[in-house]
């Protein structure tokens, strides 16, 4: 009697070891996809599904210098910059701020720009600067505003927000 009682508890022991096992194999899975999905949507940047337009690039910590003839003209650095050259017309956007030398054709210093957000607008050749904007030219006076705007063709910046200018001989409010 003693063989057959063994055999009976092992079979409905292994039986119910089996059905357990698949139960825990199951509820582990589902929290295996679950937990992923919602680590995946944590992981996507807000308001980029909001946001139909994608950048073709997305770069951090970027630096670069532009060039006119083999002469350097400009020197970017940024935090992070996001390149639209796909949409029409092309842009590039720096979403956290950016600085802006611009040099002499003797690699001089002859101004620079800073600001907390900049947009540059390719086809335009079009800068805008918003956000805490300082600009210093190379007599050392110093232009502050909230927002401007420089059109690199004509050498013209621009705005129509409150702006301070510093000279070495005091200060003066436009």
């Amino acid at each position: 009697m003693k063989p057959k009682l063994f055999v009976y508890l092992r079979n409905y022991i292994t039986k119910d070891i089996k059905k357990n096992a698949c139960i825990a194999l199951t509820i582990s899975v589902n929290m295996f996809f679950l937990s992923c999905q919602t680590k995946v949507a944590t992981d996507i940047p807000p308001g980029l599904l909001e946001n139909k337009v994608i950048p073709t690039l997305d770069a951090t910590d970027f630096e670069t210098t532009f060039t006119d003839s083999g002469v350097v003209r400009y020197h970017l650095k940024t935090p992070r910059l996001l390149d639209f050259a796909a949409e029409k017309p092309p842009y590039k956007e720096f979403p956290a701020g950016f600085e802006l030398q611009q040099y002499d054709k003797d690699k001089k210093i002859i101004s620079e720009l800073s600001a907390n957000y900049g947009k540059e607008f390719e086809t335009e050749q079009r800068w805008l600067a918003i956000g805490n904007v300082i600009m210093v030219n190379i007599k050392g006076d110093t232009l502050r505003t909230e927002e401007l705007n420089y059109k690199e063709k004509e050498d013209l910046i621009y705005t129509d927000k409150f702006v301070s200018v510093i000279q070495d001989h005091g200060n003066h409010t436009l």
